[in-house]
């Protein structure tokens, strides 16, 4: 669902684009003679008219969808050029020109190719900025992107994802390790500090999970407090050692909730095992998530 409230973020970017209207429409209602209803060409109105609403919905959709800075503002204002074109010919439908303002109709197109232009070089920047943020997603997407299987909370995919990839690797015969982790006694943090800390709190695991991974493996939140990472090419007891240092790295980062001064360290506890060809995912699954439920009970 759009945020509109999003749009305050680019004041000055939609000031821009409400300029630009403006000045299309002024220089037309200023210089331009309105048509005899029957002269109109209504198919070409609709044409036209399209481009131009679609054009705002265009620039509507990147101020929502991106943070203020350079790409964003290239995309903007190449848009709102390529609009002012689009506008000037939806009104050449409904007016005509004198003599002495035909220069209007003759130059409407020049601020279409600047805008044209303009999104060029906005798109190569664009592909700049792309190629910088798919080595930061690596660790959380695995070279497949969807971005409708992202977990809402901790903005790592979620558990359907991960099996298609862990399965993938299964089908390719690739040696693999999958680590699971737990929360210790997350629903007792829910009860204490609220849900919305509990759901701060997975975030930032989330986040210290991703930073402790390679570049080739992926996390996931598999179930409620419960991760999964899959790791390609690596032994068993280099998994091992990865999901202990993994759960020292939590044990020792301090928690603030709220306006609190006061740290809260908590721990997790994690199962691993070699990803095999002749056990299917769900079983290996199922065995690992009865080994960490089992755990869970004994510390109880």
């Amino acid at each position: 669902m759009m945020d509109f409230s999003l749009l305050t973020r680019h004041r000055g970017l939609l000031a821009f684009v409400l300029l630009v209207l403006g000045l299309a429409v002024t220089l037309c209602v200023t210089n331009g003679q309105l048509k005899d209803i029957a002269d109109v060409e209504w198919l070409d109105v609709v044409g036209e008219g399209s481009i131009c609403l679609l054009t705002l919905c265009w620039i509507t959709a990147v101020m929502i969808s991106r943070p203020p800075g350079k790409v964003t503002a290239l995309l903007v204002a190449g848009l709102a050029f390529f609009n002012f074109s689009a506008m000037l010919d939806v009104f050449d439908e409904f007016t005509f020109y004198s003599d002495a303002a035909h220069w209007l109709s003759v130059v409407e197109s020049i601020p279409a190719a600047m805008g044209m232009v303009v999104m060029s070089v906005a798109l190569y920047w664009w592909h700049q900025e792309q190629l910088a943020l798919n080595k930061q997603l690596q660790r959380r997407e695995m070279w497949y992107r969807a971005h409708d299987q992202i977990d809402v909370i901790t903005q790592l995919y979620r558990a359907d994802y991960w099996r298609a990839r862990a399965m993938e690797l299964q089908e390719q015969g690739v040696k693999a390790a999958v680590v699971i982790l737990d929360i210790n006694d997350f629903s007792q943090f829910n009860l204490r500090y609220g849900h919305a800390e509990g759901d701060r709190f997975l975030k930032e695991i989330s986040q210290l999970i991703v930073m402790n991974l390679r570049a080739v493996d992926l996390a996931c939140r598999y179930a409620g407090d419960r991760f999964v990472i899959l790791m390609p090419e690596i032994a068993a007891e280099e998994a091992c050692e990865f999901a202990r240092q993994l759960e020292c790295s939590i044990r020792n980062v301090a928690f603030r909730s709220g306006g609190q001064t006061t740290a809260i360290f908590h721990s997790v506890r994690s199962v691993s095992a070699q990803l095999q060809q002749q056990v299917t995912l769900a079983e290996m699954m199922a065995g690992l998530n009865r080994q960490l439920d089992e755990t869970s009970r004994q510390a109880a």
